[in-house]
């Protein structure tokens, strides 16, 4: 996937624009009837008044079993995490926090459904049930900003500057995102589309169907576009670290790169080197924990 900084070129531009409002205007039709219907003014909420100061990370196999990468990023959050407490989900506990239908563990089981799409799941029922952050493993937290974002009704990474054409443009991200109690009905809406979604098909049309959801719903909901609008832009360079990981460490760049940003989207799906001619990489300290 593009990182922010990557610009398509005018006529590929055009494509994207043109494919994401053909998949909206689809998800309507293939939703029509399901949305007409839909009362979104009947949202019943479940009373967890104590759990929303829960920052959901999940690693299915368990922490300890994770990349190297993985732990340095947990350990970040954890670090940085304030009054709120780092929950992390794994497949031995998942079904603790919230209730999957059957019918999808069944289709999980199958394979139709794999677990990326199983985790787009989780995250969604964990903020409609309980409120709270949930944030991607792979978030490498450079400072104390975690405690701020809990201040929002509702959060997610903003860079309306974005330049990478995705269906979100900047206005919002999968991987990061916040409520508080009240505004666990957003995301009870945008679970339930989801789910429909998955109910009445055994194929995943794009990877970025969570991305899709959201944005269906606030096209759908006035009032849910209100809020995502209302976010202030924050973490302008959340996919910068990730270009230099395996680069000679540059003091100066990294205080450049962390001083609007706190928060990191890093990937552990590549190889990077600790050390370049005895010097180390952004990757070798933040494994030996000096970023």
């Amino acid at each position: 996937m593009n990182k922010n900084g990557f610009q398509e070129p005018p006529a590929v531009k055009r494509r994207l624009e043109k494919k994401h409002e053909t998949m909206i205007t689809y998800f309507e039709k293939m939703f029509e009837e399901y949305l007409k219907n839909y009362d979104y003014n009947k949202i019943v909420l479940e009373e967890y008044s104590d759990m929303d100061n829960r920052i959901w990370i999940c690693w299915w196999q368990g922490i300890d079993n994770a990349p190297e990468l993985v732990k340095r990023c947990v350990e970040s959050i954890q670090k940085n995490s304030g009054k709120y407490k780092v929950e992390i989900i794994t497949d031995k506990n998942y079904s603790d926090f919230v209730d999957i239908p059957k019918w999808i563990e069944e289709k999980r089981k199958k394979g139709i459904i794999t677990q990326t799409n199983y985790s787009d799941l989780l995250r969604l029922s964990l903020l409609a049930k309980y409120g709270g952050m949930w944030l991607d493993a792979t978030f490498f937290c450079a400072h104390p900003i975690i405690e701020e974002y809990f201040e929002y009704p509702l959060w997610s990474i903003k860079r309306p500057d974005y330049l990478h054409c995705s269906v979100a443009a900047g206005y919002f991200a999968g991987y990061s995102l916040k409520c508080n109690l009240n505004n666990r009905w957003i995301f009870v809406i945008i679970r339930d589309f989801f789910l429909n979604y998955w109910k009445n098909n055994d194929r995943l049309i794009d990877y970025l169907l969570v991305d899709y959801m959201i944005a269906l719903a606030q096209r759908q909901d006035i009032r849910i576009s209100k809020v995502f609008n209302e976010i202030i832009p924050n973490n302008p360079c959340c996919d910068e670290l990730c270009k230099v990981l395996g680069e000679e460490f540059d003091e100066k760049l990294w205080n450049e790169l962390k001083k609007e940003t706190g928060l990191f989207k890093l990937t552990w799906k590549k190889s990077y080197p600790k050390e370049i001619k005895g010097c180390k990489t952004f990757y070798g300290k933040l494994l030996d924990g000096e970023l």
